[in-house]
């Protein structure tokens, strides 16, 4: 039945019809380095992008565009020298020739200035436009499968800059476009490497038994991070299977217990481990319009998906079980951000998360930092018994015209675990290929 619903929707007789058509999306399939191919950098020089210049020439398989008509892979436009409006111009002079030479699945990344931190209004305009530029442009390059980023540069950024780059010049953000990142100033001694830049590290994944918990996990592992697969006592057996398969360990836990918190510290402690990176993706829908939710349906839904959060980040914080210059990466949702029908207890705890995070990283946690990562529509067992129409509808109601998948989650949750994503606190990052909802 898919197949052949699948061969219906990429026929001439849908295209014809304004079906939206997908373009393939390359996923990391165990490169050595982030990026390669033919890359331009224009825009308005500045100290940013010679370093990335400086940066990207020590890779063994970078060729800088230099005028000519080859294609490219990669366009890096920096925006963040634009002092006016008038300087706008540079943006059509020199994307307009450029971008038609932009190949399939490639990448352009804008960076930009903090509008908050402009010296003057016009600087503070040219700013915000790269913004809403990127938004457009990523609607207009997505059905090639390419995406479009901004990068927003804090005063005083240098070498946090970097890992920012590579992620969204690499494969692993095949499903993101049309997102702004926020990166602050931080001291970074080392880069990470980019095959194992997990190495050494311990993580806890929650909700770790299937679906998107299980590529989280994996994932990690497949980066050098031991694993602390945590899950409902029912989910025994697969979970014991994926920490098995990944030499980890496993952990059956309710947290939606109000002693959940302190069972998982003694445990910690028994096992002699502290954490470098928590990920919090253990998650539940009770789905029913609000006039006839129950109460219950309300309290499970914000017990297991906000409250079992505080408390374990709480008692973890209190105890030193996440060390100093930790990672604390929470799953919230694209239905969290834009809201969704039927849905308002979900999407209560999901936006609940966000606003956590942000709040969490402007404390002082001993270096710690607080990331989220918003999914959109993504392939999992419940994606796959939703009705055929809306989930035919919610697969294409993005600039890429797909869905996603756990992988593409679980790339995201990497790349805010790396050590050396310490200029990123406080973000929430949307891995939805731009849904129309929400983006």
């Amino acid at each position: 039945m898919t197949s052949w619903v699948n061969s219906l929707l990429g026929s001439a007789a849908a295209r014809w019809c304004g079906v939206p058509q997908a373009t393939a999306l390359q996923r990391p399939q165990g490169e050595e380095v982030c990026f390669s191919g033919s890359v331009l950098l224009c825009g308005k020089p500045s100290e940013h992008s010679l370093l990335l210049r400086q940066h990207l020439s020590r890779l063994p398989a970078i060729a800088f565009d230099t005028g000519a008509t080859e294609p490219l892979q990669a366009i890096i436009f920096d925006g963040t020298a634009l002092q006016s409006t008038t300087e706008l111009d540079l943006v059509w002079q020199q994307l307009q020739s450029a971008l038609p030479r932009l190949v399939k699945n490639g990448r352009l990344l804008i960076l930009a200035s903090v509008v908050a931190e402009a010296k003057h209004a016009d600087a503070a305009a040219a700013a915000a436009a790269l913004s809403g530029f990127t938004r457009s442009i990523a609607k207009e390059l997505g059905r090639f499968g390419s995406t479009a980023n901004l990068v927003s540069v804090h005063q005083g950024v240098q070498q946090s800059l970097l890992p920012v780059a590579e992620f969204f010049l690499s494969k692993a953000s095949a499903y993101i476009t049309g997102q702004m990142l926020a990166v602050h100033a931080a001291k970074l001694t080392e880069l990470s490497s980019w095959q194992k830049p997990l190495q050494g590290k311990t993580a806890l994944v929650t909700g770790a038994a299937r679906g998107i918990g299980a590529a989280i996990a994996k994932t990690l592992a497949e980066q050098g991070a031991v694993v602390i697969g945590l899950d409902m006592p029912q989910t025994q057996d697969a979970l014991h299977a994926l920490m098995q398969q990944l030499q980890g360990k496993s952990l059956l836990l309710d947290i939606s217990q109000a002693s959940s918190a302190e069972t998982l510290s003694d445990w910690l402690t028994q096992q002699d481990m502290v954490l470098d990176i928590l990920v919090h993706n253990a998650g539940i829908t009770r789905d029913k319009l609000f006039h006839r939710m129950t109460q219950a349906q309300w309290s499970q839904t914000l017990e297991v998906n906000l409250r079992a959060v505080q408390r374990i980040t709480s008692q973890l914080l209190e105890q030193q079980q996440i060390q100093a210059e930790g990672r604390v990466v929470l799953l919230s949702s694209m239905n969290g951000l834009a809201g969704q029908k039927g849905q308002t207890n979900y999407a209560s705890s999901k936006a609940a998360l966000a606003g956590y995070c942000q709040f969490m990283a402007g404390k002082d946690n001993r270096g710690i930092t607080f990331n989220a990562v918003a999914p959109g529509f993504i392939e999992t067992q419940m994606t796959a018994a939703m009705p055929f129409i809306p989930r035919e509808v919610g697969r294409r109601l993005n600039s890429l015209h797909q869905a996603g998948l756990p992988e593409d989650v679980a790339s995201a949750v990497a790349f805010f675990s790396r050590p050396d994503a310490v200029g990123l606190n406080g973000s929430v990052l949307r891995v939805c290929g731009q849904c129309v909802i929400g983006a």
